[in-house]
């Protein structure tokens, strides 16, 4: 199996390259810092699964899905710290094969990497509590309808800014300008009646964006 390791977090990536190389499950493993590594990789080679931190710092984790799937056969394995309920469904509605936390144990990982080549879907324990939470807060009304409404990149931006994250670090992390992500609070504060990013977080809490 020839697996793309892709995360920016040095230590986290090295180290995870080291344990699959040694599990004897895996054949050869590619380490990428960033999507732009990572692609430039998949353009280069043939992988048959990517595991990708879900927060990189040059795309979105879902942009970078959705490229993977799009230039070839990867399967993709998120693996990231980020467990809330919006993360998942951006993930898998990106096209992600399966979802695990880095709470997960090596023997959890080399499993679902085992599953997600086969073909299968592989998620952990608290990911498949994450994916019922999104499900409830969507047949809630409170404020799940709200951001239902929103587009994919208003839900990011909003995810984004309630996480306390100013609008250059947004810009940074979607590849848009301040002005764009200007533009989207503008857009999300008119859609809720708000002119607070403390309201805009409540929001994003209640919608199950960010855990509380």
């Amino acid at each position: 199996m020839k697996v793309l390791v892709v995360d920016d977090q040095n230590v986290v990536r090295e180290a995870l390259a080291h344990a699959l190389s040694a599990s004897g499950e895996v054949g050869e493993v590619v380490q990428a810092e960033g999507a732009r590594e990572a692609l430039e990789a998949q353009a280069r080679e043939i992988f048959d699964v990517a595991i990708v931190e879900f927060v990189l710092p040059d795309k979105s984790g879902a942009e970078l899905i959705r490229q993977l799937k799009e230039l070839g056969s990867t399967r993709v394995l998120v693996l990231s710290s980020c467990r809330d309920e919006f993360s998942v469904a951006e993930a898998m509605r990106a096209g992600a094969d399966g979802y695990l936390s880095k709470r997960a144990r090596l023997a959890d990982l080399l499993a679902a990497l085992r599953d997600v080549a086969r073909g299968r879907t592989a998620v952990s324990a608290d990911v498949s509590a994450a994916m019922v939470r999104a499900l409830h807060r969507r047949e809630s009304p409170s404020g799940g309808d709200v951001v239902a409404a929103l587009s994919e990149r208003e839900r990011q931006v909003l995810r984004l800014l309630a996480l306390g994250s100013s609008a250059k670090e947004v810009a940074a992390q979607l590849s848009i300008s301040v002005k764009t992500v200007e533009t989207h609070r503008a857009r999300l504060c008119a859609k809720v009646a708000t002119h607070s990013v403390a309201d805009l977080t409540r929001l994003a809490v209640r919608a199950g964006l960010v855990e509380a």
